[in-house]
């Protein structure tokens, strides 16, 4: 191994070479480490970062995809027999061709028809075939390592250069790659939108599940959400005729509740403080936006005739007991009363929580059950049971009483 000279020029500045060399050797963490092939993301092409080919692609979670659920890898599964028009068609022939239009070509690539030609070369490959790899035109030369930088608060990376490497040893059946770790750290544009969401203040909390790889290792999903989306189901089953009307989430944070009721059956909106959380849901589940309602709660609560057959509040309660809502707490729950035709779901903090014992002295399930009879319209308020969520970093609080808030159906009565 050439040693790297540090000496200064005849000014006792160093050179521009020298200081090239220094920067290029300082940049990477010595040596290679193995990777689980799982843990590698897809990052930019041709050059670009990350979150510009997101950008290009029109694909914010792009870096949140893993290059064995990439292009790349959809490529090899779809085998050689595709024809041309279905290259083009495929997720490899769209990144490819956005590569073409946004920097000028995709390796040796400029138009459709080279893009083709890389994409059999790399089927070839899968195959078994021993064709060349012409270094150059961003291919990287045989035998070097594929080049990473880790993800921020993640066990994840983000892959630099070797997308076709990894997916070749995927589909080998390979488990892990050898790569060179660039020094320092990126993240991915959903990282970096879930940060701006006004109530994580710049933390890294999951308050809805979000499936994203990135977010698994170090993202803590604060409220599981399953344990209430079953108790509400199984409740509606044995009350409704059908899993059918209408549905709202008041405070519906990134809209979770209100895409899973829409599966059920319902015609489901939310209402919710933050627009962001729209953008959220849109991305992780392919939420219209348009269902969601942006603004403060109270305020399109007060300002609407509307009914909606099914409406649940989860984790708002205490925040107007606690003074820092815009209304009354007792206000909270009749205007909740006034939208709700048949039944209104419920949850809010409780005295047993640790960072509530003396801010929240007496709410306890029979006074919050209580609350509810005293100050809204429902003929029965019915304790459902605790969540699942006091575990973890998080075992001295949660564990939240669902209640259902019923009313009678006046319509069968004699």
């Amino acid at each position: 191994m050439t040693a790297i000279s540090t000496s200064p020029d005849r000014r006792g500045i160093l050179t521009a070479g020298t200081r090239h060399r220094l920067a290029r050797v300082a940049r990477w963490h010595p040596g290679t480490r193995e990777v689980p092939i799982p843990r590698l993301l897809l990052g930019g092409q041709n050059g670009t970062t990350g979150h510009q080919f997101a950008d290009a692609m029109g694909d914010p979670l792009w870096p949140s995809r893993r290059v064995v659920d990439g292009p790349h890898a959809e490529m090899i599964e779809r085998g050689p027999s595709q024809t041309d028009q279905e290259i083009l068609a495929s997720s490899y022939g769209r990144m490819a061709m956005t590569c073409v239009r946004h920097t000028g070509r995709y390796f040796a690539a400029t138009d459709e028809e080279g893009v083709v030609r890389q994409a059999r070369q790399f089927l070839a490959r899968a195959a078994g075939e021993q064709t060349p790899v012409v270094t150059g035109d961003h291919h990287s030369p045989p035998g070097v390592p594929v080049l990473v930088v880790p993800i921020a608060d993640s066990d994840c990376y983000q892959v630099l250069d070797g997308h076709h490497r990894i997916a070749l040893a995927a589909a080998a059946g390979e488990t892990t790659v050898s790569v060179r770790v660039r020094r320092g750290r990126v993240t991915t544009p959903l990282q970096d939108l879930l940060r701006k969401m006004s109530w994580l203040k710049g933390g890294r909390e999951l308050y809805q599940p979000l499936d994203a790889p990135e977010l698994e290792a170090l993202w803590p999903t604060v409220r599981c959400c399953v344990d209430r989306l079953e108790s509400m189901e199984s409740f509606l089953r044995d009350r409704l005729p059908s899993l059918s009307g209408r549905y709202l989430d008041v405070a519906s944070c990134y809209g979770w509740f209100v895409h899973q009721m829409g599966e059920l059956g319902f015609a489901s909106e939310g209402i919710e403080q933050d627009s962001l959380g729209g953008t959220v849901g849109r991305l992780a589940y392919g939420l219209d936006p348009a269902r969601i309602r942006f603004g403060d709660a109270v305020e399109h609560l007060r300002g609407t005739h509307e009914q909606w057959d099914v409406v649940s509040c989860f984790s708002l309660l205490h925040h107007f007991v606690l003074g820092r809502g815009s209304c009354e707490p007792e206000e909270l729950v009749k205007l909740l009363d006034k939208v709700t035709g048949k039944v209104l779901f419920l949850d809010t903090g409780q005295e047993h929580e640790r960072w509530f014992r003396s801010s929240l002295k007496g709410w306890n399930p029979e006074h919050i059950r209580s609350f509810l009879l005293e100050h809204t319209t429902f003929d029965q308020v019915l304790d459902l049971g605790p969540d699942r969520d006091a575990v973890g970093p998080y075992a001295d609080n949660y564990g939240r009483h669902l209640f259902a808030c019923v009313r009678e159906d006046r319509s069968v009565q004699g």
